[in-house]
């Protein structure tokens, strides 16, 4: 007799992304792992009494989501209900990679290490933030030029995350200290890098005005450091700027042919989430938001050069409109607060026309509000098609560039219901791709693109990290104004322990309790 299964599913149409055997009807693990996958009749014969049976009932199950492009180490310990992933686990993600942008805050191994002490619910890697190794080093933000003891210092603070677990390292170039960092000190940074065997993910210089420049250095720092590259949230940023999508795909796919090992990743909207500063000129921003918020914005000559940029680009990206961005949560110097509003709206409500001037001062009023959690809000200034274009590329994965924070509302949707909304929205209504393909980038090609051999596919050994969902009813239901989770994600499994189950109208289905250790792994470069 087989020995007895912990956890089987039973009647699904299982998709493994395992090309030897593409297709199965059932499911069984222990102890954590896949360890038959099969038809009814043989997995039923791995039935005891203490198995958990899961009918899928002609439910799709497939490999648990992998997210390549996360913030949620960001606050992960400020509050226990943060390790529970809880919008992560609801849309199908089981593995996050955190620390994207540049904007990782802490040493990798110190991390990893407290999470190895309190378990996530999730299985959770990281990438050393560039901003944060420069900052160690006691780089000033400014400074562009480094010395070859400065270089050094980097890189020796880029090996020890490295030997200690992270998968890499992340740039923000759009960010300060970022932004004034030369290509020179990044090749150095990834070279170390590529010789511990990780990749170099970057929110590039720009993704509008300068969009092909900064994609042309990404792929500088390949060739010369030899680190893969993953560039981050692909888009086309501002309508004058759409027409640079067929560019880039071409830049990538030219150095892809040259040897050169260049994919992205990208979350399934037109709109990105921002900050007041995201608005404000490159050159005024390298010294730092004290210098900015103290100094430039007193000074009538800079106020009114940042005052210009912006005008400039509501005008050319937005047509002027200021309908296309929206604020989620600000208090005003009057104690007014707006949620979830337009910058236009707001204008309105005050009395004001909402000019691209208008607009323009607003976001000043807002500069010394803002913080990494408030003064937050979305602008809509990409387009469907370079949403569907972008999807369409196999070395394109599928991310959320989310935070794990449920309860802050308005917000950005993207955070509750990414991989829901293109199954749904891409694969069901628009027909943008096939489920598989769709599947495929959610799965098997980001934890190809990480580095994780034993996640992403449903093969006997691999990790049992698994979803099973409606295809006739998964999507997204998420909000500007009101965080929700999604439809049609059925049951969630993380290492075999069942971690969602929605099948009953009773509660939400998420199993986990705060304060418990989840079931997640910590999970640290090979």
């Amino acid at each position: 007799m087989p020995v007895p299964a912990d956890t089987v599913v039973l009647d699904a149409s299982v998709l493994t992304m395992d090309p030897a055997r593409p297709h199965a009807a059932a499911l069984a693990m222990n102890d954590g792992v896949i360890s038959h996958v099969g038809g009814r009749v043989e997995i039923v014969q791995r039935i005891g009494p203490d198995t958990e049976v899961i009918e899928a009932g002609g439910r799709i199950a497939a490999p648990g989501f992998v997210d390549i492009h996360t913030h949620t180490d960001l606050d992960l310990f400020r509050d226990p209900e943060y390790l529970l992933f809880k919008n992560y686990l609801m849309q199908g993600i089981t593995t996050v990679l955190a620390g994207n942008c540049g904007m990782a805050q802490t040493e990798p191994g110190d991390l990893l290490s407290r999470l190895e002490q309190r378990p996530p619910a999730v299985n959770f890697g990281i990438l050393v933030g560039h901003g944060f190794v420069r900052t160690s080093c006691g780089i000033p933000a400014d400074q562009e030029i480094l010395s070859g003891e400065q270089v050094e210092a980097m890189k020796g603070v880029i090996g020890k995350a490295m030997a200690d677990g992270a998968f890499g390292m992340s740039t923000g170039l759009e960010y300060v200290p970022g932004l004034s960092s030369r290509t020179e000190e990044l090749i150095a940074c990834a070279t170390v890098v590529a010789e511990h065997g990780g990749f170099y993910a970057s929110h590039m210089r720009s993704e509008g005005d300068h969009l092909l420049a900064a994609v042309e250095e990404a792929i500088r720092i390949g060739r010369d450091s030899g680190a893969r590259i993953q560039l981050s949230h692909l888009k086309s940023d501002g309508a004058c700027n759409w027409w640079k999508t067929e560019a880039v795909i071409s830049a990538i796919e030219a150095a892809r042919a040259d040897g050169i090992d260049v994919a992205g990743d990208q979350y399934p909207y037109p709109y990105f989430g921002w900050n007041p500063s995201i608005f404000i000129p490159g050159e005024h921003l390298a010294a730092g938001k004290a210098t900015l918020i103290g100094t430039y914005l007193r000074d009538p000559d800079r106020r009114g050069r940042m005052k210009a940029g912006i005008v400039d680009r509501i005008t050319r990206y937005h047509g002027g409109d200021g309908d296309l961005v929206v604020v989620f949560d600000w208090t005003d110097g009057q104690g007014r607060n707006w949620r979830g509003m337009s910058l236009a709206e707001i204008l309105t409500e005050r009395g004001a026309a909402p000019t691209p001037e208008a607009v323009a001062e607003l976001i000043l009023e807002m500069l010394p509000d803002e913080r990494d959690d408030a003064v937050m809000g979305t602008d809509v200034s990409s387009s469907d098609d370079a949403v569907r274009r972008y999807l369409s590329l196999p070395y394109v994965a599928v991310c959320t560039d989310g935070f794990n924070q449920p309860w802050l509302a308005p917000c950005h949707p993207r955070s509750y219901g990414a991989f829901p909304k293109v199954l749904g929205e891409y694969v069901r209504e628009k027909r943008a791709l096939p489920l598989e393909d769709a599947l495929r980038k959610m799965t098997s090609v980001p934890a190809a693109l990480i580095g994780l051999p034993d996640r992403g596919i449903l093969r006997p050994g691999m990790r049992a990290d698994v979803v099973v969902f409606d295809e006739a009813t998964v999507g997204e239901h998420a909000t500007f104004d009101a965080p929700a989770a999604p439809g049609g994600i059925e049951v969630v499994l993380v290492n075999g322990v069942v971690a969602v189950d929605r099948r009953t109208a009773d509660g939400d289905g998420f199993r986990l309790a705060a304060g418990t250790d989840g079931p997640g792994m910590v999970l640290r470069r090979p």
